[in-house]
C-alpha cells in the first residue's frame, strides 16, 4: 500500500510540475494539494504550492499554506518524539536530562525543533507577514 501511494504521490508530481510549466497554475495546485493529502510531509509539494501562491501574488493564500505545512511537519515531530519516549521508557528520563542540560528541550518537555525545513518555512513565514502588513487594504 505504502508503495503505491508512493508512486502515485510522484506522479502527482510529475504532473504538477508538467502544469506548472504549461502555465497552468490553477491544476498544479490542485495536483499538488492532493499530494499532500496523500503524503502530509511531502516537503517539495509544500514548496510548490508555496512559491505558486506567491507567483499568483495571493499572500494571504501562501501564508495559509506556510501555516498548514509547519503546523503538519510541528505536529509530525511532536508525535514522532511521542511514540519514541513511549518505546524506550528506561532510556527516556536519561535523554530527557541530556536534552534539557543542553538546551534541546523546552520547559514543557518537548524538543526543540532543529528541523532546517521549519526554519526556513517561519523565515518565509515572517517576509510573507511583513509584505502583507505593508500592503494596503482594499
Amino acid at each position: 500500500m505504502a508503495v503505491r501511494k508512493r508512486i502515485s504521490n510522484h506522479l502527482l508530481l510529475v504532473e504538477a510540475k508538467d502544469a506548472e510549466s504549461q502555465g497552468d497554475s490553477t491544476r498544479a495546485i490542485t495536483l499538488y494539494q492532493q499530494a499532500v493529502e496523500n503524503d502530509p510531509l511531502e516537503e517539495q509539494a509544500w514548496q510548490r504550492l508555496m512559491i505558486l501562491h506567491r507567483k499568483q501574488k495571493d499572500y494571504q493564500g501562501e501564508l495559509k499554506v506556510i501555516n498548514l505545512a509547519l503546523k503538519t511537519y510541528e505536529t509530525h515531530a511532536r508525535e514522532a518524539q511521542r511514540q519514541w519516549l513511549q518505546q524506550h521508557k528506561k532510556g527516556a528520563s536519561l535523554f530527557k536530562s541530556l536534552a534539557k542540560s543542553l538546551g534541546l528541550m523546552n520547559n514543557k518537555g518537548e524538543m526543540l525543533n532543529d528541523n532546517p525545513v521549519i526554519k526556513k518555512w517561519i523565515r518565509r513565514k515572517e517576509m510573507v507577514t511583513a509584505r502583507l502588513k505593508k500592503r494596503p487594504k482594499k
